[in-house]
């Protein structure tokens, strides 16, 4: 049992030690948090964030849909934002949307309220704060185009406040930094008859489906190469159906990684990472990951009251 929970403040929330998280991911595989700390309400967070010593690490954790945890599980302190970060408020054509908002749900609930715009986020894995970091998108359409301002916590406990265009969103990307936590977005739709909204977004679940695969995955492994698509260039490099272990390449998407035979996290970072050296070897071209990684390959072991001592 890790004795740091001994040297962090008091919160409100959820806080525990050694969390299984596998459960909480989309490949359904990783260790645990060495601690899992679920917040009450915003303010909760601000407390935690600025009582907690500065040497103690902290991840977010969202949906899991875009991660991969190693197997050794994530040191330091896992933050998930809970229920109170799940409303959804409506003001005409524009919501406030909690980051922990699945972005599936969103688009349903807005589409039966009558607001269009959001039917892309139908097909869309994982959280309304996950999304705007990368900036998630499909089908032509991104969170850039939806987005109005976000509010953000650092890990310091400070309140920022952006407008859409000061974030530079662009292809997965946002210029946020690693150590903010949004909290809260407001996103703008259009008015629409609510049948033709869940029609649209029905469609666009079906065609989806009719080239992604099923089953544990996280989505694109990859992000796609400048004037091409990773797909293409794992295909050519001969990695259709390739397994390593309990992971394989989708023989229906190459560009995505399953965890088919109870794969540990090291199996499908391996096979990412053989894929990656194998296509820059014939081509020159350097895949970067889409999916996020976290946490150690081997177990936690640290010295958390010298830490705090040193470092403070």
């Amino acid at each position: 049992m890790t004795d740091l929970l001994k040297y962090l403040p008091s919160v409100r929330g959820r806080m525990e030690a050694q969390i299984p998280l596998s459960s909480m991911t989309y490949f359904h595989v990783g260790g645990n948090a060495e601690v899992f700390f679920e917040p009450a309400d915003s303010d909760d967070l601000i407390h935690f964030l600025r009582k907690r010593p500065k040497s103690i690490p902290v991840t977010m954790l969202g949906a899991g849909s875009n991660v991969l945890i190693r197997d050794g599980g994530i040191p330091g302190v896992v933050i998930h934002l809970g229920n109170w970060f799940k409303r959804i408020f409506k003001e005409g054509t524009t919501f406030e949307v909690g980051a922990g908002v699945l972005v599936a749900g969103f688009a349903e609930k807005a589409a039966h309220q009558g607001v269009s715009g959001f039917e892309f986020l139908s097909t869309i894995p994982g959280t309304m704060g996950g999304s705007i970091l990368m900036n998630a998108g499909c089908f032509g359409k991104e969170i850039k185009d939806i987005l109005i301002e976000a509010e953000a916590l650092d890990f310091q406990g400070r309140v920022h406040w952006m407008q859409a265009q000061e974030l530079e969103l662009s292809y997965r990307k946002s210029t946020i930094p690693k150590d903010w936590i949004i909290v809260r977005a407001w996103v703008r739709g259009n008015v629409l008859a609510p049948n033709l909204i869940l029609k649209c977004a029905e469609e666009l679940r079906t065609l989806r489906a009719a080239h992604q695969p099923e089953g544990y995955t996280a989505g694109s492994a990859f992000k796609n190469p400048e004037g091409k698509k990773a797909w293409e260039v794992i295909e050519s490099a001969g990695f259709r159906g390739m397994r390593k272990g309990g992971a394989c390449v989708s023989e229906k998407h190459t560009n995505f990684l399953m965890n088919v035979d109870q794969a540990s996290a090291a199996d499908i970072e391996s096979l990412g990472e053989e894929i990656r050296a194998k296509v820059r070897q014939n081509t020159g071209i350097n895949l970067e990951w889409e999916i996020v990684r976290l946490g150690t390959a081997s177990p936690i072991v640290t010295d958390w009251g010298k830490m705090v001592q040193d470092k403070g």
